[in-house]
């Protein structure tokens, strides 16, 4: 996981020296879950583009998968209006995962043999950037890309960088945030800098220099994994009074308990993965779980709460209550707040 993260930090620098040296690749492929640092890389390649006064010629948009190859041709071969470049932005063309033998008009050979001719010959009048949300990187096309151009994979940021990237958000916004107010900021958010910019936002609006704890907890709306960690929280310390609390807020904002249980279940499943892989590097759990590093550190601390056969216990309940819902035995709300008694108890009987 260490030197993957180097070999990422090393596809980003070189993205950022071309673009401070104003040299472009003739081809970049950009894809990963931090969507906002993907969004901003894509329009930092485009602003080195000009537009020449054509932008319908010179600045060409292409989305979805469903695209024909006629129109892919006439972006490639066509030249640049009144400017040396033109960009071809290409978002979720979805030619770099893996494939159905058949795809709408044309064959999986079909879609490859077109793409290799195309990313051996890109002109030098063209500046083309892939924007992709699905990956393959075992595929011969990612290959192809990488070769031709330059490849980068934009990762949810660590926790430290996090941080220190709300602070500079603040101090740009002339506010002013300690790093301990911060990082309980990044704590309530649902991961990627989306999330987090869009609370900044609110409180930049709502603050006046300083941004404090208690100005966070007015303005910022916690995620609703946030919240299910609070009332796993509740679960394992045996508080049924804060658990309460917490399903009456939850019910208080007219949200349906069957999505609620469903993240009950998830969670429960992560800290009993979490639990069984004790002692293994964090980045390797972060991977098996498939959530942020940061947020794997809670996980792994809330499982160390619970022993695995009361986590083991937690996960089956919910699939018998699962039933229950769809049989009609029991109603979604009263199903949730049983299913949290019960593990409130069970929670008690492990600590005693």
């Amino acid at each position: 996981m260490a030197a993957k993260k180097k070999e990422d930090n090393k596809d980003l620098l070189k993205l950022k020296k071309q673009l401070s040296n104003g040299e472009l690749s003739p081809l970049y492929l950009f894809y990963g879950e931090e969507t906002f640092l993907k969004d901003m890389y894509v329009k930092r390649v485009a602003d080195l583009v000009p537009d020449g006064g054509f932008p319908e010629f010179n600045h060409i948009r292409l989305e979805g998968a469903d695209i024909p190859f006629s129109e892919y041709d006439d972006a490639w071969e066509g030249f640049p209006m009144m400017t040396d470049k033109k960009l071809i932005h290409i978002k979720d063309s979805g030619i770099f995962r893996i494939k159905t033998d058949k795809e709408d008009d044309y064959t999986l050979d079909d879609i490859k043999a077109f793409w290799t001719e195309k990313l051996k010959r890109i002109s030098e009048d063209n500046v083309v950037i892939f924007d992709e949300s699905i990956m393959d990187k075992r595929s011969a096309l990612y290959k192809a890309a990488a070769k031709a151009g330059t490849v980068v994979e934009f990762n949810y940021m660590t926790e430290a960088n996090l941080v220190t990237w709300v602070v500079k958000q603040c101090l740009d916004a002339k506010k002013k945030m300690s790093k301990q107010n911060a990082y309980y900021l990044i704590s309530l958010c649902d991961p990627g800098l989306n999330n987090i910019n869009n609370e900044l936002q609110k409180l930049f609006d709502f603050c006046g220099e300083e941004i404090y704890k208690s100005d966070i907890d007015r303005v910022v709306s916690k995620s609703i994994q946030v919240v299910v960690f609070k009332l796993t929280d509740a679960i394992m310390t045996g508080d049924a009074r804060a658990a309460a609390a917490t399903l009456m807020d939850l019910k208080n904002t007219d949200k349906d308990a069957f999505p609620l249980i469903y993240l009950m279940f998830s969670n429960f499943e992560k800290l009993l993965r979490a639990k069984l892989m004790r002692g293994a590097p964090q980045g390797e759990i972060a991977a098996k779980l498939g959530v942020s590093v940061y947020v794997t550190r809670k996980y792994i601390d809330n499982a160390a709460g619970f022993s695995v056969d009361s986590l083991v216990w937690m996960v089956r309940r919910i699939a018998e209550i699962d039933l229950a819902i769809k049989e009609g035995r029991i109603e979604e709300w009263a199903a949730l707040e049983q299913y949290v008694t019960e593990c409130i108890w069970r929670a008690r009987k492990n600590a005693s």
